[in-house]
């Protein structure tokens, strides 16, 4: 359980190598096929197939880019945390109770009505089926503790917690959160998982026919309006049919983009170059992965001493490690970039670079270094390791692929003592989650045995407030509890880069690319 959770939230998605929407018109030269800009056909371009078509289940990138098209969430997050329209068009909440009301006349895929007991229902089964729903209603409103009503007249769903939780609406924005309709919840999780349900979709898109590893159409429902209300959504017209075609890797769908076969592709590698400053062309880049190195502080381990934590952040320089990624990412002050909501800018936390104090403690020491080689071959662990034995220290460095790495650390079932850990989700609260409470032998997430009383006294403070002052307050003192003790230390993001042909645009809130929000325009 633990193990598929991390790699739902994050090493799954680099292996598959994004968020991977790309668009094609069928022409070089126009923006589809049909040939005006009512929307006609576009073509998306992943790198891997569907693992689970239920949204309660994403496991991939490819997964969140299907079922974010086929289940709406009730809201949006948009840039700066704020919560926008969905399903829901008004909402209240408090850290025990947040009522949402629907809009109005809202239909399934079949036609028939998207009803506040529907809803109440799908979220039931996202509470009691879904690992992200540990963060959308807290740890200690599990099961019963959490109650979900709707009334069906009023047009609004309940959620009340036993215990103050100020994260519920950040969870009912997510993909996951997706509503399900009454034929896809009766059809059953199995159902869902295979593929498409008729009438299960509340989204912008319906499934009209699948070929597993090979490709997905996706048609545009008519009438359909509920689409998250984003500030940056750009004007044109979604397309009316979405083609997902699984590519075998970067370098393929660069190349389907130069020929004209494609309109939008996610690149994080070299690829990115062969479209830099050329005509047609639009380039956007956002953080993908955020790198930090971690501890396994269990008695006996190196890392249990503050004093080896300290030095191993001397022996290290986060500028180096981005430039061991071309120097295209961003150097970080705290587990997650600067574009996440409350994050901590704040250098003095830091502990600056200082081999030669370093080398006074790490002399001899014995360090297991482990990392995923899933980020560039594993190049980052590699300067982390030439860094620490540099600096003195006995350096065993394991290359692992992804789900070793994933058992052997943070399911603490290896034996290792450091680890560059690649975070994909940006947000504080769930980044955050992996410093506290219970280990993973005991249904935690807390791999490193991380025991910080100050940090994990305010991140309870910090989820379970609505109010947005007294939130980043109490993180920036759970960032600084971590960062003094070098609990973690920021290295760099690696970032990928969103090109795009002319005549497709897109909205990135958050940072990140929103497959829903693709527009022909021209």
């Amino acid at each position: 359980m633990h193990r598929s959770r991390f790699l739902a939230g994050t090493i799954t998605v680099a292996a598959t190598s994004l968020l991977a929407s790309a668009c094609t018109t069928g022409s070089a030269d126009g923006p589809s096929s049909s040939g005006d800009t009512s929307g006609g056909t576009v073509k998306v371009g992943v790198t891997s197939d569907v693992t689970s078509f239920d949204p309660a289940k994403g496991a991939s990138a490819t997964d969140y880019v299907m079922t974010s098209l086929l289940y709406q969430p009730l809201i949006g997050q948009d840039d700066g945390g704020t919560h926008v329209a969905g399903l829901a068009e008004t909402w209240t909440s408090t850290p025990t109770k947040t009522t949402l009301t629907l809009r109005k006349r809202l239909t399934c895929s079949d036609g028939s009505p998207l009803t506040a007991s529907q809803v109440v229902a799908s979220l039931k089964r996202y509470r009691a089926t879904s690992a992200g729903a540990l963060l959308t209603f807290g740890a200690a409103n599990a099961g019963e503790k959490t109650t979900i009503t709707g009334d069906d007249a009023a047009g609004t769903v309940t959620v009340a917690t036993a215990f103050p939780w100020g994260e519920v609406l950040n969870g009912l924005s997510s993909t996951g959160a997706g509503i399900v309709c009454k034929a896809g919840l009766d059809a059953g999780g199995g159902a869902l998982a295979q593929g498409a349900v008729k009438g299960a979709a509340s989204g912008p898109y319906e499934m009209a026919t699948a070929r597993r590893g090979a490709s997905y159409e996706l048609r545009l429902r008519k009438g359909f309006d509920a689409y998250p209300r984003y500030a940056s959504t750009p004007a044109g017209k979604p397309a009316d049919t979405l083609w997902i075609q699984i590519a075998k890797n970067e370098s393929t769908l660069a190349n389907q983009l130069q020929i004209g076969a494609i309109d939008l592709v996610p690149i994080t590698g070299t690829d990115v170059t062969r479209f830099t400053g050329k005509t047609g062309y639009a380039i956007r880049s956002t953080p993908f992965i955020r790198n930090y190195i971690a501890f396994n502080q269990r008695p006996g381990h190196p890392g249990a001493d503050p004093e080896v934590r300290k030095a191993v952040a001397q022996a290290v320089s986060a500028t180096a490690f981005n430039k061991v990624f071309g120097g295209a990412g961003q150097t970080m002050t705290s587990y997650v970039d600067e574009k996440a909501v409350c994050v901590s800018t704040d250098t003095s936390l830091l502990t600056t670079t200082d081999p030669a104090a370093a080398k006074k403690v790490l002399t001899g020491v014995s360090l297991k270094l482990e990392g995923t080689n899933g980020v560039a071959g594993g190049a980052g662990n590699s300067y982390v390791a030439e860094a620490l034995r540099a600096a003195g220290a006995e350096v065993k460095l394991t290359n692992a692929d992804n789900a070793t790495w994933a058992t052997d650390v943070t399911a603490n079932q290896g034996d290792w003592d450091v680890t560059v850990f690649p975070l994909i989700g940006g947000t504080l609260a769930r980044g955050g989650s992996y410093f506290l409470g219970p280990e993973p032998a005991k249904g935690g997430q807390n791999y490193g045995a991380v025991k910080n009383t100050a940090y994990a006294e305010n991140y309870v403070a910090a989820t379970s407030t609505t109010d947005q002052g007294a939130k980043c307050a109490a993180w920036q003192k759970a960032q600084e509890a971590l960062l003094k003790a070098n609990d973690v230390i920021p290295l760099a993001t690696v970032n990928v880069h969103y090109v795009a042909r002319k005549g497709i645009s897109f909205a990135m809130p958050g940072g990140l690319l929103t497959v829903s929000t693709l527009r022909v325009t021209g």
